[in-house]
């Protein structure tokens, strides 16, 4: 029914939407270490280090009379996440953490990097490499938490190093590759307390002036220090962002909620309450399911009713549900429910059905066994990037999806080309 693009590292995504801290006045002087790579460095296109995000928040600091002290000496190209879990056994790095309040960190795509390099990057590779990545900075943060258990740490993620890549399978390969590897950072990120920073959504390719080189220049380098001011702990800067949303209650989500939440609400995909909130913590049910799904995917029209006891015509969901069960998304039964919440083992199976998506491999979810009715639609989701699992390798069918979730996975939707960009 739609189009399907190419299926690649189908068991390691694993997202969950994530909180940003409560903004207030900055009330102390902080004390900056920035560990990482090159990007932490401030790497430039032409390889010479330069003026990069860290440099940028230690003068936004400056500027708020927020800073104590700074350094990136401990921010190193090249350097890989194993590299970091050994530089934090060093004792001058040992010390620097100790006294600092805050903690900034770039690292784990070198890992991945250094995969396309060698021309080994393959399901198995990767797999392997993003799990110990994920495995290496989980340990690296618990290690600063240890030294200094005041010291906040944010985690940042990284854009797509190659826009200017021919389009194509591989390009497709790519950006799925750097999108799971994104996820991973957000998900241990978030799972040890830590911040994560989002920066591929604001990220530009023209912030990679050349070609040949997968390093910003300043104007790529201060995407990361706007987005760090965004979720920073004592943040006097307002978000853009928020400022424009079009719901009340969408403010304190994470960047990558509200990003969602306010694309469909501008595509008309999905409204909020007359109130002018967007109740984003809701479950949503199976009618209002239809109702956004039949927009999103044009499934407009009439359509025999499709038999459903507690279906009126009178209904505001009638249609969509009509429309929708005729195409196979929804299967026929005596009743829909539709009322109940929508669990995620049934979003997965609607958004398959919808799709006409096919599992890349199996899941890797300890909650959902070979036997499981949803165990295919599970893995087919899962395996194409719009669905995903939590901490401990779970998948939580029988959750329900709550309306923030339901936005984000549409999102996800979209911005994998299943359907048209809203």
């Amino acid at each position: 029914m739609k189009k399907i693009f190419s299926v690649f590292l189908a068991s390691l995504l694993f997202i969950a939407a994530f909180l940003t801290p409560s903004a207030g006045a900055a009330t102390a002087k902080e004390d900056y270490v920035a560990l990482g790579d090159s990007i932490a460095a401030g790497q430039t296109p032409n390889k010479t280090i330069g003026t990069g995000y860290t440099d940028m928040i230690k003068a936004g600091l400056s500027e708020q009379d927020a800073l104590g002290s700074y350094t990136k000496e401990y921010a190193t190209s090249g350097d890989v996440s194993g590299t970091l879990v050994e530089k934090l056994k060093r004792a001058d790095v040992k010390a620097a953490v100790q006294q600092a309040e805050l903690v900034t960190i770039s690292i784990g795509a070198n890992d991945l990097l250094n995969l396309v390099k060698s021309g080994n990057l393959n399901l198995g590779t990767a797999s392997a490499t993003l799990d110990q990545i994920k495995t290496n900075l989980a340990s690296s943060i618990r290690t600063i938490q240890s030294l200094n258990p005041n010291a906040k740490v944010y985690v940042f993620g990284y854009y797509f190093p190659y826009p200017h890549m021919e389009e194509g399978e591989q390009k497709s390969n790519y950006q799925l590759a750097f999108s799971v590897f994104n996820g991973g950072l957000k998900t241990t990120t978030e799972s040890t307390g830590a911040v994560f920073v989002e920066v591929d959504s604001y990220f530009k390719p023209e912030y990679l002036p050349n070609k040949a080189d997968v390093h910003p220049d300043e104007a790529g380098y201060k995407v990361f220090a706007d987005q760090f001011f965004k979720v920073w702990k004592n943040s006097t800067i307002p978000d853009p962002e928020q400022e424009k949303a079009p719901f009340t209650d969408i403010s304190k989500l994470g960047s990558q909620a509200r990003i969602a939440i306010m694309k469909l609400a501008e595509a008309g995909v999905i409204n909020g309450n007359i109130d002018g909130t967007f109740a984003p913590k809701s479950n949503i049910t199976r009618a209002e399911t239809a109702i956004i799904l039949s927009r999103a995917l044009g499934e407009t029209g009439t359509a025999p009713n499709p038999g459903f006891s507690d279906v009126s015509s009178k209904m505001k969901s009638y249609a969509a549900i009509a429309k929708l069960t005729e195409a196979g998304v929804f299967a026929k039964a005596p009743k829909f429910n539709p009322d109940k919440p929508l669990t995620r083992a049934q979003m997965a199976r609607v958004l398959t059905q919808s799709l006409n998506l096919q599992a890349g491999a199996s899941s890797i979810f300890n909650d959902v066994p070979v036997k499981h009715w949803a165990n295919e639609e599970i893995n087919a989701v899962y395996s194409h990037g719009i669905m995903s699992g939590g901490a401990n390798a779970m998948f939580y069918p029988e959750n329900n999806i709550t309306r923030e979730q339901f936005a984000i996975t549409m999102y996800n939707v979209w911005s994998h080309s299943f359907i048209g960009t809203p």
